[in-house]
């Protein structure tokens, strides 16, 4: 059982008021976390507990990330988690895949900042992450690539070339893939098979079609292309993610 002051503990030694983090809760479409050091969650807003299927803070505080994500993602929140921790410097506006309540994989703009004490030292990390989709004006740099995303959302499960997606934006292929790379940190490519598993991973938990069947509807050659890049993004196979 998790000690009932840990969180009371953490958030004392803290430069900034515990109560400002209440603000969060009043933008519904905004996730707020904070962890510990140890990447033990330590607070979590109402739109943060929504996404993962909770009704009570108290069913978040001490857990870590490995209670509601994958491995694969969890390795990833990890580490960047610690080179916020590690080097004090925030990371700002990652996009990155996130979870939600009903086992899909959605897009996010992640930023983290770390936790500091009055002495100066970081004891853990708190985050904001929203919805690609949603984001705004402070998102700008992402919203230029707003038709790319819509063609991939609609075609997906087609063959999609480079040349295409760069047209959208009346760009070279080199142009295109630069300054897709810049914004998001993947190649278009990766980005495209990322997701491609992701609207396999709510396949798999909410349909009953078999591994090849659900490898074809999502724009994958065959169910070895599938497996393999599955395997490569979540860190299991798909049999291994359906069975949770």
């Amino acid at each position: 059982m998790q000690d009932p002051c840990f969180k009371t503990r953490l958030l004392r030694r803290l430069t900034a008021s515990p109560d400002l983090f209440r603000l969060f809760d009043s933008l519904p479409d905004v996730c707020f976390f904070a962890k510990d050091c140890r990447g033990r969650f330590i607070m979590g807003n109402r739109a943060f507990l929504e996404k993962l299927g909770l009704n009570r803070e108290q069913d978040l505080i001490g857990k870590d990330d490995s209670a509601f994500f994958p491995e694969r993602l969890v390795e990833i929140f990890l580490r960047d988690d610690q080179r916020v921790i590690r080097t004090g410097e925030p990371l700002v506006d990652r996009v990155e895949l996130v979870s939600n309540s009903e086992g899909s994989i959605d897009w996010h703009i992640t930023t983290k900042v770390p936790l500091m004490t009055r002495n100066g030292n970081a004891i853990g990390i708190a985050g904001i992450t929203r919805d690609f989709r949603k984001s705004g004006e402070r998102w700008r740099p992402h919203q230029q690539f707003a038709a790319v995303i819509e063609h991939i959302d609609k075609n997906y499960n087609q063959a999609i070339q480079v040349e295409e997606l760069a047209s959208l934006m009346f760009l070279s292929v080199n142009q295109f893939e630069r300054k897709f790379k810049q914004v998001f940190q993947v190649s278009p490519v990766k980005f495209l098979t990322g997701y491609r598993v992701h609207r396999a991973c709510y396949d798999l938990l909410h349909t009953d079609h078999t591994i090849t069947q659900i490898a074809i509807r999502n724009g994958f050659y065959d169910h070895s292309h599938f497996i393999r890049h599955f395997r490569d993004a979540m860190g299991m196979t798909p049999n291994q993610y359906r069975r949770g």
